[in-house]
């Protein structure tokens, strides 16, 4: 009886043990788990931040492959470990990381409007994206020349932001721009006259390189006798205007056979040789329609005529005479020939002149066909082997054909504003 008890009561002992290590070995892993883990958006999801000491068999039962750290949120999730333990755990994804960008220098002149605070930076970067961007301290209003750092903010979605410097060189600028040169213009009063307002006019402005020049003339009345006032306008960045006023007096012509051109001054030999030829040249042109003989004179000036650098002053009636009796010219010449032969043809024209003028000037025609006036340029061109023919303002609008439009009548698709 004595032996029975003695190994009841051993194996409660050895029971009791074994229960004692169960319950330990289930608080030790208790105490090694973290039941709720914190990670930045973005961040890669890995099974030892849930442990202080990661078992060698511990994984995820949830699947974690779908879960986009990108977007902040919270998870629950089940992990397993010690050969024996599943747990529910808290996966919390929050986003405190600012956004990342570059400031972008300003050239700002004072008194003129502010960009706004997104012009003042780029490559912006943010995981979440950018909620909003402005000037730290509201819109700037710097009066004083000088280098300016300007503090702009981007803030993300979940209210994290970043501070930018953006450096700002201000400009006070109270002097408008001079004129030199302005005169009053003197031309015949037949209805295909030209008149070059910006013929030996120039202007500085003492900080911006290319102010707004334009000439108001819209009182000038083609074809009709009389003294008309225009009035030039000058506009630099930072807002300073000058005007000055010129006439535009129209007169009587005094010279040949108005399709020669305004100012032109052939003898008479030279002027009867030039409309034999023209009006030989015209007539193997002449289409069933103005548009489709002014599309043949183009094509055949393109083709006839060869591109030759004049240098120094050529007149209208020389780059003429050059271009049909020699086939050679500049830019003015293939312009000079195309006109001579639509204004022989009746169909009217007149010149555009590239604006800004520079020491690149170029020089093309503007056709009215069917009503409406159109772009046309014969000019050969290395990269443009064809002709522009009844060209919009948009169909034209390279650097060479920049113009401004103020001068000319409305074109078909364009405006009569500055272009």
């Amino acid at each position: 009886m004595k032996k029975i008890i003695g190994k009841i009561t051993g194996f409660l002992y050895v029971a009791a043990i074994v229960t004692v290590s169960v319950i330990f070995t289930i608080r030790d892993a208790d105490r090694n788990i973290i039941r709720t883990v914190t990670i930045e958006a973005g961040d890669e999801i890995r099974i030892a931040d849930f442990f202080r000491e990661c078992p060698k068999d511990a994984k995820f039962v949830t699947p974690v492959s779908g879960i986009d750290t990108s977007v902040p949120a919270i998870y629950k999730l089940t992990v397993f470990y010690d050969e024996a333990f599943k747990k529910d755990v808290v996966l919390k994804i929050e986003d405190h990381t600012g956004p990342k960008g570059i400031a972008i220098p300003k050239k700002q002149w004072a008194r003129v409007k502010w960009p706004e605070a997104k012009d003042c930076v780029g490559y912006l970067y943010d995981l979440n994206g950018i909620a909003k961007i402005e000037y730290q301290n509201g819109t700037p209003d710097y009066e004083i020349s000088g280098l300016y750092m300007v503090p702009v903010v981007v803030t993300d979605w979940y209210n994290n932001s970043a501070v930018i410097d953006v450096p700002f060189e201000v400009t006070d600028d109270h002097n408008a721009p001079l004129f030199y040169g302005i005169h009053d213009i003197n031309i015949d009063n037949s209805e295909n006259a030209v008149i070059n307002y910006f013929d030996g006019v120039t202007w500085k402005d003492d900080f911006d390189e290319e102010p707004r020049v334009i000439v108001d003339n819209k009182n000038v009345e083609i074809g009709v006798e009389g003294s008309y006032l225009i009035t030039y306008k000058a506009v630099d960045a930072a807002g300073n205007i000058r005007t000055q006023d010129a006439f535009v007096n129209i007169k009587e012509p005094n010279v040949i056979n108005s399709v020669l051109g305004a100012g032109a001054a052939w003898d008479s030999n030279e002027h009867n040789e030039i409309v034999r030829i023209a009006s030989g040249v015209l007539d193997s042109l002449k289409g069933s329609s103005d548009s489709e003989t002014a599309k043949n004179i183009f094509d055949w000036v393109h083709s006839h005529v060869t591109y030759e650098q004049i240098f120094g002053v050529q007149t209208y009636e020389g780059a003429v005479y050059q271009a049909l009796t020699k086939h050679s010219g500049d830019c003015y010449g293939f312009y000079a020939c195309s006109k001579f032969l639509l204004d022989l043809a009746g169909i009217p024209n007149m010149m555009v002149v590239r604006y800004p003028v520079t020491y690149q000037g170029h020089y093309w025609n503007l056709v009215k066909i069917d009503g409406e006036w159109y772009h046309c340029d014969s000019t050969m061109f290395m990269n443009h082997p064809t002709v522009y023919f009844k060209n919009t303002d948009s169909q034209i609008g390279d650097s060479r054909h920049r113009f401004d439009g103020s001068m000319l009548p409305v074109r078909a698709g364009g405006n009569p504003e500055y272009a």
